[in-house]
């Protein structure tokens, strides 16, 4: 784990639930987080943002009012928002793939399911400060780019479906009808 120094940004916490505002805010600062803010719903978030020098926002899907999700993308695709190019991450308590497609499309850097364990929030933070990725923009579109890439020369394990020659497919077919047979 390389370590990442908070002490100098200023977080926004927005999460209608008070006791993940403050779980994550003590998780925050227990990193050495400077500033720590809280918003309880959207009408907050938009609020605070235009107003306060926000550097990261940790979003929770459900927001009361307005979700996460729309939150984000409305300020990623408001072409005089002061902040829409700060990193935005998204909580939720489901990674079903239509969620994390909904964050990935509106715009966020991260997805962490809740609850979270604080290593969680940490890794997800360093990942987003040493490897930012280029931003987008169409029409429906800004943010980062949502594909994340493969790192060159990778070794591990099976990292892809790919790394399984024809030849071992070939012959898990031919056992499999010998088995039938």
């Amino acid at each position: 784990m390389s370590y990442v120094n908070l002490s100098k940004l200023t977080f926004l916490v927005a999460d209608g639930n008070s006791f993940y505002r403050e779980m994550s805010r003590r998780i925050l600062r227990g990193f050495g987080a400077g500033t720590v803010l809280e918003a309880a719903n959207a009408a907050q978030v938009k609020s605070i943002m235009l107003t306060k020098p926000v550097d990261v926002l940790f979003c929770d899907a459900e927001l009361e009012r307005d979700n996460g999700f729309d939150v984000i993308h409305s300020i990623r695709l408001d072409k005089t928002h002061p902040l829409r190019e700060i990193p935005m991450l998204i909580s939720t308590g489901t990674t079903r793939a239509s969620h994390i497609n909904l964050a990935r499309n509106a715009g966020a850097n991260m997805v962490i399911k809740k609850p979270m364990a604080p290593i969680t929030l940490y890794d997800r933070l360093a990942w987003i400060s040493q490897h930012p990725r280029p931003f987008w923009e169409s029409a429906t579109y800004f943010g980062p780019d949502r594909r994340v890439r493969e790192l060159a020369g990778y070794k591990g394990r099976n990292r892809r479906v790919s790394a399984i020659s024809e030849d071992s497919i070939d012959q898990a077919f031919e056992v499999g009808s010998d088995a039938a047979a």
